[in-house]
């Protein structure tokens, strides 16, 4: 009977130990489960960037809409794609929805379309052939005291399509512009309204056109 005695308490206390095993080890769990609530916040100095109230064309300064518009002529006067179906249609001057490019809108004289498609276009045309891929970036927009422009951009070209570890080929130049108006000024008509009232791109409706171009 002593014997069953000692078992028992033997047993009771493997009960127990397993007891006090698994309940420590509940908290100590418990107390490892933590974890971490992300969030995100902007410095002081991006504030400017956050959405805010629209503002009328007629409020913006001058050289703000002027530096986009000449932005984007330079933009379409070298981007590449790899599509040559791309390529040939900005040689008719349209874009897929049989609107001038603005390239054509914003030049005023013939010889600024006529000398990039002879020179440039053949360029962006075989470049695209070839599934390369051409970025435009501005460097720089400044005036010159005769009221020309000097446009400093940055080509970054892609010859290897598909290749995300190629490095591209940088080419940095100088773009001369004879504008229209001295000193330099842009403002919106009715087109522009209208244009942007039913979706169609305004930029060559602005009261701004480029005269002649200069590469350097």
């Amino acid at each position: 009977m002593k014997k069953y005695g000692v078992m028992f308490f033997m047993f009771f206390m493997l009960i127990c130990m397993l007891g006090l095993l698994f309940f420590t080890g509940a908290i100590y769990d418990a107390e490892n489960k933590s974890g971490i609530q992300t969030f995100f916040f902007e410095p002081g100095t991006k504030s400017a960037n956050r959405i805010s109230v629209p503002v009328s064309a007629d409020d913006m300064p001058d050289n703000f809409l002027r530096d986009m518009i000449i932005a984007r002529f330079v933009h379409e006067y070298f981007y590449v794609i790899p599509s040559k179906e791309n390529a040939e249609k900005r040689l008719t001057f349209t874009d897929y929805n049989g609107k001038r490019t603005a390239l054509r809108g914003l030049a005023l004289h013939e010889s600024v379309y006529k000398n990039w498609a002879e020179n440039i276009g053949p360029e962006i045309v075989k470049l695209a052939s070839e599934n390369a891929m051409r970025t435009v970036s501005i460097v720089d927009i400044s005036e010159s005291e005769s009221g020309h422009l000097i446009v400093k951009y940055q080509l970054k070209t892609w010859m290897q399509p598909n290749d995300v570890l190629a490095e591209p080929q940088i080419t940095d130049g100088v773009m001369f512009l004879s504008v229209t108006r001295n000193p330099i000024q842009v403002q919106q008509t009715q087109e522009v309204l209208n244009r942007l009232r039913t979706g169609v791109d305004p930029v060559s409706a602005f009261n701004f056109g480029i005269l002649d171009v200069r590469l350097n």
